[in-house]
């Protein structure tokens, strides 16, 4: 037998001695039900206060007594990135109302309690300026798709030339569907 037959038959051998036949139950994992899809979409309600501040010129001062309520949507784009869009007032206290914001974000879900969010504050009134706000931070979900977060941002307004330096914490709820 030629070497090219006998190579075509062990071929055949080994591929009818590896294949399933029709009588044999399925392998466990094939009739197992498909894992249910991760939710696309959560809206989010959070609120930051400062817990220190170094302006650009003067003194630095710890927590301002302030708080940015914000609401948002968000939708993941792939198993991890998701962008978001948040909204909201920011008082301080003796000062009452201070601006009004929106907060762009690109938050990428690196474990399934840790984040990490590339954030921009976008204040639109009293006056137009842009400040960075990255964060990190920690997640934890209920079975009812409820979570509750707690993240540490940077920040820094950059748009009138002038930057400063502040830390901040902003806990929220966010609601997956």
């Amino acid at each position: 037998m030629p070497r090219s037959s006998v190579a075509i038959a062990v071929v055949l051998v080994l591929g009818t001695v590896t294949s399933a036949r029709a009588d044999d139950p399925a392998p466990p994992a094939a009739s197992a039900p498909a894992p249910a899809a991760s939710p696309l979409n959560y809206v989010v309600a959070a609120a930051t206060t400062t817990l220190f501040h170094k302006p650009n010129s003067g003194p630095a001062s710890g927590w301002q007594e302030d708080i940015g309520p914000v609401v948002g949507y968000g939708r993941y784009v792939t198993d991890t990135i998701a962008l978001e869009m948040d909204l909201g007032p920011a008082f301080a206290h003796g000062s009452g109302y201070t601006g009004f914001f929106l907060v762009p974000a690109a938050v990428w879900s690196f474990s399934t309690h840790v984040y990490a969010a590339a954030r921009f504050l976008v204040e639109l009134d009293p006056q137009v300026d842009l400040a960075l706000f990255p964060g990190i931070g920690g997640v934890y979900t209920f079975p009812n798709q409820i979570s509750v977060t707690l993240e540490l941002n940077l920040e820094s307004f950059i748009g009138r030339g002038n930057p400063d330096f502040a830390v901040a914490l902003t806990p929220g709820i966010v609601y997956s569907f």
